[in-house]
């Protein structure tokens, strides 16, 4: 009985799973294909991952070189070398060589750790020298590697960020460390009672307010005796394992007066006015001098109860284990960039990329602070989460930068940190950043609180084609310049400085030598210099820029524009120009191709011919206080100027070719010139001729006989606007015929 039971009860589920499957694949079948289309963790930022790699102009690319253990510079080998002259010479090529191919990979700053322990990799009267410069703390290494570093960085016009760790003295905790620390002008022997330990190493204690002090007069030191671009701090402010590792509980008694209720706050707050007295001083010493701070990827996780913080999981948030509040910097903007380390793909599910950018850039908005994103080239092939490795890793970086260029609140990155450029296992990820986003030069973006403002433009350019390449030359007095953007163009093509693919005209940035003579030579080869233009702009150190200097191959004295394309006009507008009856645009040019306004062609005939003329009244849309007005009032009064039934001339319309040829008929009638009559068979030689207005045939046919017109291209172009090389040219032919 209970088999034939079983038997019918298999029997039902059968045909009760048929019916299911019947009914899913009928759902299935109707269902749009893209229901069941596979999700990306990337997906909702679509529209900062194009297919194709956007290009910036205006783009901070940095890298981190790390001192502390001799991550980065110099090696661990090098400092072994007992010789000091050989030990400084390797020290310094290896840094020329880090520069160098910063340089090649187109970045624009280096942020270069000065004070990895509280120490120095700088001349300085409050702490001892570094322990990596020669294994030993305190001992000199025989030259300044934060001097030497400037000057090399701004030789290759690199921005210098001194990094400063605030708070941490050492690595770690071992006898042989104390004994090391115990030297004079060593904070662990001279203010013992400052030092605490956190995450195993010694670190002075933030609450102190002499403590503080010390990390401010060490900071303002090198402010004060350094030419450098910025001051940065990385996330290393309270960092303990456990809420009370540090044991501050007596400096919370001692100093918080009651103000806090609690020591989490007291903590944040110590770390505020650190970073709020720094950014006054900086600013009061050398208001140029950036401010900026690296934290953790999270301010604070929502999970934690922060309703404003990320949909994260965050381990390290600076709000509850660093305590900095960082997003209160941004808001009071007591910081000029913040750099939060990012160190994750768009696929983590703890702290994703995506997520973490997109409030930063939130936070961010509408503040005198920039962004940029600290990001984890060290990962690559080197960690647990698949979208860093392999193929995957190249993708996720080029998403992560693609996001950033498009993301208009985020101003540029840095990678974490230099050596990872050279590991081989980074290769893939770091050839796609060269070959794609870091393809082109960029300029670092400007910070408009800062101060500062465009140089002059440079002037007298100077094209010639040399043994060694193409040589260009210009002029600038300006004290305001610090360096100059050289852009390659073709000759005659559009060009606009203020476009992000402007960039892909950018050969280079140069240091400016002294005031006066300033010299490139492009070393690239198959440059033809009779179809290849130079634009030269100036820009001072905080990277406003200045308007073009076009410099190319010319004919002219006096122009750079006029090419050999202009021949045809080239002694008519140094006649012109000499006589000063024609004038250039600035900047050394003469802008042959552009088109001229009706009140200005009136002005060059009135000077050519040096006409005059009393006269009582005036078209109606001339103002007594324009620049044309008396020209185009003697026009009037002798016929030559011609105004529509509302006694209006239409001054700044551009003129066109039949009303210029209109004009100048009348003048020769007037000059008492007599051309012979033309009619419509001198205008039969036009394939336009049809184009040609009534009231301007004859005048067309008139100069076109005597040979003063002479059509291009086998028209004559009536509707175009005349150029002011064809200006010029006719008004030459316009004086020869009437003297």
């Amino acid at each position: 009985m209970s088999s034939i039971i079983s038997s019918m009860s298999s029997k039902k589920k059968i045909q009760k799973n048929l019916v299911f499957f019947m009914v899913t694949l009928i759902i299935i079948t109707t269902l749009p294909l893209h229901t069941f289309a596979t999700s990306n963790p990337w997906d909702q930022y679509a529209h900062y991952l194009p297919k194709e790699t956007p290009i910036a102009k205006r783009d901070l690319r940095g890298t981190w070189i790390s001192t502390v253990i001799n991550l980065d510079w110099p090696s661990a080998e090098t400092i072994k070398i007992a010789n000091d002259q050989e030990r400084i010479k390797k020290s310094k090529e290896e840094l020329i060589a880090i520069l160098d191919n910063a340089v090649e990979m187109n970045m624009n700053a280096i942020f270069f750790q000065v004070s990895p322990e509280g120490d120095a990799l700088y001349q300085s009267d409050i702490v001892n020298w570094s322990r990596y410069l020669t294994g030993t703390f305190g001992k000199d290494p025989g030259f300044d590697p934060l001097a030497f570093v400037i000057e090399e960085a701004h030789k290759r016009n690199l921005e210098l960020h001194a990094w400063f760790n605030p708070y941490r003295i050492s690595m770690n905790t071992s006898d042989a460390t104390k004994a090391s620390l115990n030297i004079d002008k060593s904070v662990y022997k001279d203010h013992p009672q400052w030092v605490r330990t956190a995450m195993s190493r010694f670190v002075v204690d933030p609450g102190i307010p002499e403590a503080r002090k010390w990390v401010v007069d060490r900071v303002m030191e090198v402010v004060k005796n350094y030419d450098i671009d910025g001051i940065h701090f990385d996330d290393y402010f309270y960092y303990e394992s456990t809420n009370n590792e540090l044991q501050d509980d007596e400096t919370y008694k001692k100093y918080n007066s009651g103000q806090f209720s609690n020591k989490a706050d007291w903590r944040r707050n110590n770390t505020y006015l650190l970073i709020k007295e720094l950014s006054n001083k900086i600013s009061a010493t050398k208001p140029w001098v950036k401010f900026g701070i690296s934290p953790t990827a999270v301010w604070g996780n929502q999970r934690d109860g922060h309703s404003n913080g990320t949909n994260t999981s965050a381990g390290q948030p600076n709000y509850d284990r660093s305590y900095a509040d960082t997003k209160k910097w941004i808001e009071e903007e007591i910081i000029d960039y913040i750099a939060p380390q990012i160190y994750f793909t768009f696929g983590n599910t703890r702290v994703p990329y995506g997520e973490v950018a997109d409030w930063w850039s939130r936070v961010v908005k509408g503040k005198n602070v920039h962004l940029y994103i600290g990001q984890a080239l060290y990962k690559v092939n080197s960690d647990a989460d698949p979208y860093f490795n392999g193929s995957s890793s190249v993708e996720e970086f080029e998403r992560q930068l693609k996001f950033n260029i498009l993301n208009s609140e985020i101003k540029g990155s840095i990678m974490f940190r230099y050596q990872n450029f050279n590991d081989i296992n980074k290769l893939s990820v770091v050839n796609m950043i060269k070959e794609k986003p870091w393809s082109t030069k960029a300029i670092v973006p400007i910070m408009p609180w800062k101060g500062g403002k465009a140089p002059n433009a440079p002037t007298l350019g100077r094209m010639e084609n040399t043994d060694k390449g193409i040589k260009v030359t210009w002029m600038d007095h300006d004290p305001n310049t610090s360096y100059y953007g050289i852009y390659r163009i073709d000759k005659g093509a559009d060009f606009d400085r203020n476009r992000n693919d402007s960039a892909r005209s950018l050969v280079t940035t140069i240091r400016k030598n002294t005031n006066g003579l300033q010299e490139f030579i492009d070393q690239e080869k198959n440059i033809d210099p009779t179809k290849t233009a130079y634009v030269i702009t100036a820009l001072d150190r905080l990277h406003h820029e200045s308007n073009e200097l076009f410099v190319g191959i010319t004919i002219s004295k006096y122009f750079n524009d006029i090419s050999t394309n202009y021949a045809w006009a080239v002694s008519a507008i140094d006649y012109f120009y000499e006589k000063q009856i024609v004038f250039g645009t600035g900047n050394d040019l003469f802008s042959p191709a552009n088109n001229t306004k009706r009140g200005d062609f009136i002005l060059m005939v009135v000077r050519a011919l040096d006409l005059k003329a009393d006269f009582k009244d005036n078209f109606g849309d001339v103002p007594k206080s324009s620049y044309y007005y008396d020209a185009i009032g003697t026009a009037k009064a002798l016929g030559i100027a011609k105004g529509s039934g509302n006694n209006a001339f239409n001054p700044n319309g551009n003129i066109s070719r039949e009303d210029m040829m209109v004009i100048m008929n009348r003048v020769i009638e007037k000059s008492g010139v007599r051309l012979e009559p033309a009619g419509e068979e001198a205008l039969s030689g036009y394939h336009d001729a049809h184009q040609i207005s009534n009231y301007a045939r004859e005048s067309v046919a008139r100069l076109t006989k005597a040979g003063l017109v002479v059509g291009s291209g086998g028209g004559v172009k009536p509707k175009d606007l005349a150029t002011r090389a064809e200006i010029v040219v006719i008004l030459d032919r316009l004086l020869k015929i009437i003297n």
